[in-house]
Formats: C-alpha cells, structure tokens, sequence
C-alpha cells in the first residue's frame, strides 16, 4: 500500500510540474489516459485518482468526450524558496521553483533571521533545536514547512517516530510477556526524533504495565559494549532490546555472539534504522526505516498549498508518515 501511494503522488507531483513549468500550456489537452498508463507504467485507478486531484487543485478541466485540458490562467510563476539543513532534496524540487539550499549555519544569529522575509516559502529540513526560535519567529510571516521534526501551531511533515516505537513495543511486549525490556539510547545526541522514539516505547510499556531500563550508550564502541556486558543473563528470562538508533546495532550483534545467545530465543532486538537497506554481519534486525523521497515531495506539496493561497483546512498543521517496517525476527 505505501509503495502505491508513493507512485501515485510522484505522478501527480511530476504532472503539476510539467503544468507549471509549461510544459503544458493553458489550454493545451493532457495525454490521454491510455498514454499515461503507458508512460506511468500504472492501472488506469491510478491515473484516474491523478486526474482527480489536479481538478480539484484547479490546475485541470475534464470535457466529456474530449479529454483533460489545462486550466487558463494557472499561475506559473517561479517561487523563490529557502531549503534550510540536510540536502535530501535533489532532483525533486518543482521545476518553477527556484531554491537556495542554506545550512543551519547561515541562521544561527538572530540578526541573520531579516533574510528568511526575502523568500517566498521556507523548508527547514530536520533542523536542530537551535532554530526554533527562528522558526517561531517566521511563523505567520512566510509559508513554511519543516520536514521530520514536530511543533505545535507550525506546520509539520514528519515521520511518525512515536507511532511507530508505540506499535513495535507493544508488538513485542506482548508476544514476550517474561523478557527483560531495556531501551537503548545515545547520549552524546539528544535528537528530536530520538526523544519521539523514547515515548512512543515508554507509552507501549505503560500500556501493557511493563517494568523497564533505560540505557544511556556511548559514542564509542567498546563503551557501548561495556554497558551492554552488565546486563543480567538470560538463563530464564530472555532479552528484550529496543534501540533508538541503529547506531547501537553492531555493539548489540557483538554482544550477543559473545554470550553465545540465541535470536529470537535468548535475545530479542529492534531499532530505528535511517539508512541502510541492510544490516551489520548479514543479520537483518527489526527495524523502521524512514522514507525520506516521501517527506520530501509532502513537505514540497504542503508549501506550494500554503504560497498558493489555498483554503486553511486544505495545509494540515501536521502530516505524520509512517515508516517501512523491516521484520527481521531478531
């Protein structure tokens, strides 16, 4: 199902491009459904759902009998926008856009704050802590999104960390009502998303009236083994292992090969995993993985909404994705 709904909203992403960067005119008749199925490779259910959204986003007009045209008077002219952090946006950005990708650097003074009024939109792509105060400040001044961090009265786009830590632990607690539960941390990064991650597993825990430790894990390696190597055996009750980060996933692997335990016997694990399709020693754990194309092209589409004046219910004050889940079994 996610797979689908990407598919879908890259095809309407990629036909309100070629609209508003005039590669169809006003007037001009859209392919026909069959060539865009063709082009698409998709069922016609899911050109038919495209179609439907850019009408209802005023950008076409079907004609019994004749096709799909292009509205007259689309506005195309070109936003200038500010993409602040992490550069995850390339080759995704609307061709009418024009973009000034900037670190969070360029705005950690408060007298650098006047440029953000220069722009057109903003995208603060996962920032730090430090630019809150930014963000607050342009709330109400210029449209803006920040993509895989949440804020109360800002509009958001972000995975859903908390959703999914909820899920998993309550999946896991409850087929393991005797293990030992830990959460694994790091503490030299207190990172937004990690403290979502961190409630979503106290709540789970909460809900099923589970005791549990909390484990702060070094940067470095031998010292995340050494915290790990003062766990308690497992002869009766096994091992119950969340991690908010898979940072701590090969330190976990090493362990348990050095007690000889067994997975998904002994030791049980999960983790929050940003980036690898696969993991350490060819043991795929169970994991979350964020989709980050998805973040982007929502984060881009609630920005365009809010610069074109659309109606207030139609910008969601937060749009929560949920992540690829990876059951490794582990």
């Amino acid at each position: 199902m996610a797979l689908a709904n990407n598919r879908y909203r890259s095809i309407c992403a990629e036909l309100e491009r070629r609209i508003r960067g005039g590669v169809y005119l006003p007037g001009d008749a859209l392919p026909s459904r069959f060539e865009l199925m063709e082009e698409f490779s998709v069922a016609r259910a899911t050109v038919d759902r495209c179609i439907s959204e850019l009408r209802e986003k005023h950008l076409v007009e079907s004609r019994h009998g004749k096709g799909t045209f292009v509205c007259e008077g689309i506005d195309c002219r070109r936003y200038h926008i500010a993409w602040i952090g992490n550069m995850i946006c390339n080759g995704l950005l609307p061709a009418w856009w024009r973009a000034d990708i900037l670190p969070e650097s360029a705005f950690s003074a408060r007298s650098d704050w006047g440029k953000l009024a220069e722009y057109d939109g903003i995208i603060w792509s996962m920032p730090g802590g430090k630019l809150l105060p930014a963000i607050r400040e342009c709330q109400g001044q210029v449209p803006q999104v920040v993509m895989n961090r949440t804020y109360p009265g800002i509009a958001c786009v972000s995975t859903d960390h908390r959703g999914a830590y909820y899920e998993i632990g309550l999946e896991r607690l409850r087929a393991l009502p005797e293990s030992q539960v830990y959460l694994l941390r790091t503490g030299y990064l207190n990172s937004a998303p990690e403290e979502y991650r961190q409630t979503g597993f106290l709540d789970a825990c909460r809900q099923e009236q589970r005791f549990y430790e909390i484990l702060t894990m070094p940067d470095d390696f031998e010292g995340k083994l050494a915290v790990l190597e003062r766990l308690s055996g497992t002869e009766e009750r096994p091992l119950l292992l969340f991690s908010t980060t898979c940072a701590n996933t090969g330190a976990v692997m090493c362990f348990a090969r050095s007690r000889g335990y067994q997975w998904q016997n002994e030791i049980f694990y999960s983790d929050f995993d940003n980036e690898y399709p696969d993991h350490v020693w060819g043991t795929l754990v169970t994991s979350y993985v964020q989709d980050y194309r998805e973040l982007t092209l929502r984060s881009i589409q609630t920005l365009q909404e809010q610069m074109d004046g659309g109606e207030p219910d139609r910008v969601p004050e937060q749009t929560l994705i949920f992540p690829q889940k990876q059951n490794g079994g582990t």
